[in-house]
């Protein structure tokens, strides 16, 4: 798929490449799994635990806060300590995590323990999509979505382990184990070294693209969680809760699926051509979802719209901020958090405000916004 040379400098043995490719998807499958293991375990914690809805969301919320604070420590972390350790670093807090979760006979114990997934997530989150950036070079938009196609995977097995396993033992048990194995693979990675330039050196680029790519980031995520947390709510009643549900399980489909099918296009197109035509696309996509009768194909749409968005744009990042990624990226995928920290309830507070009807509005808002910004840094750092 002509994924290119392992480093900036000249190609490393076929052995080398193959096992960073290994090692990134095995990593990316695993944050997908623990990710979607715990929607469905939250009624597992409640029984062994015996706590209410209102207390078991909090495992979530603590995975997330772990997650932001070892992305924003990554810009220290990465230039000090090199990909290697802190990769290995984060599969040893993500197995112990999980041990913790498995084992712990005390729901405190449960919410430290998700602390310290969410700790190695955020580690793997940045440390990988970097990696991969860095490392790819000018082929990184289809490394990068092949990257994050595995953490589609991931998220569809997820429910299906808690399924066939209904206890928060085996699942996280599972994942602990296969945390120690990416642990092994991290360990004997062969990576660059990163890149130790201070934003005040380097090209003397304009700081706004990079405010630019961090909003963009920001409206994606927004965009793609909305969709994730109110299709169902928006389709229920017209399709009933049931098949509701089953079309929001399609779109995370179409999205996983869009990215293996964009991998070998993102190679041949500039990253900003496509984030923009995938915009575009996906605002059409929006749209449609007005029309109660074709939106589950409208929201399905979109998934392959949204598909090559994200990891498309980091590659993009990487060309347009070559000296600089290390330091920027951070603070471009901790917007993408807040992003999904506010999505869900600011669209809930425009349905309490109005109707269910204000879902597609909203949505369709927020990727008008994307396309504009889209729209603005393809005119900035595209060559004359």
């Amino acid at each position: 798929m002509g994924l290119g040379p392992v480093t900036p400098t000249g190609p490393k043995p076929w052995s080398h490449r193959h096992h960073m490719l290994a090692t990134g998807f095995l990593a990316f499958v695993l944050i997908g799994v623990v990710q979607a293991l715990y929607g469905p375990a939250f009624p597992v914690f409640q029984q062994r635990y015996q706590i209410g809805v209102s207390a078991v969301g909090m495992v979530v919320s603590f995975h997330f806060f772990g997650s932001m604070m070892t992305i924003l420590a990554s810009r220290v972390l990465l230039p000090r300590f090199g990909y290697r350790r802190v990769l290995t670093a984060a599969a040893v807090l993500l197995a112990c995590g999980s041990l913790g979760v498995a084992v712990s006979p005390l729901w405190a114990g449960v919410l430290l323990a998700s602390l310290l997934i969410g700790l190695g997530f955020g580690l793997f989150d940045v440390g990988m999509n970097l990696l991969f950036a860095r490392s790819f070079g000018s082929s990184g938009a289809p490394a990068l979505n092949l990257l994050n196609a595995m953490f589609g995977l991931g998220a569809v097995l997820g429910p299906v382990v808690v399924a066939a396993m209904p206890s928060t033992f085996w699942p996280f048990a599972i994942t602990a184990l296969l945390a120690l194995v990416v642990a092994l693979l991290c360990a004997r990675l062969e990576a660059p070294e990163p890149l130790k330039a201070p934003l005040s050196q380097g090209e003397g680029v304009s700081f706004a693209p990079a405010l630019g790519f961090a909003l963009l980031a920001f409206l994606y995520v927004a965009s793609e969680v909305g969709v994730a947390s109110w299709e169902t709510s928006h389709l229920t009643p017209t399709f009933g809760e049931g098949r509701a549900a089953a079309f929001t399980s399609l779109y995370w489909a179409a999205l996983t699926v869009g990215r293996l099918l964009v991998a070998p296009l993102s190679g041949r197109l500039a990253p900003g051509l496509l984030v923009f035509s995938a915009s575009s696309l996906a605002l059409l996509a929006a749209l449609m979802t007005h029309g109660v009768a074709v939106a589950p194909y409208a929201y399905t749409l979109l998934g392959l719209a949204f598909a090559p968005i994200f990891p498309t744009a980091l590659a993009w990042l990487q060309a347009s901020f070559p000296e600089r990624v290390e330091r920027l990226a951070p603070w471009v995928m901790a917007a993408a958090n807040f992003g999904a920290v506010l999505a869900s309830p600011l669209i809930g507070a425009m349905v309490a405000l109005s109707s269910g009807a204000s879902i597609p509005t909203s949505i369709s808002a927020l990727i008008l916004g994307m396309l504009v910004v889209t729209a603005a840094l393809w005119r900035h750092t595209r060559s004359p």
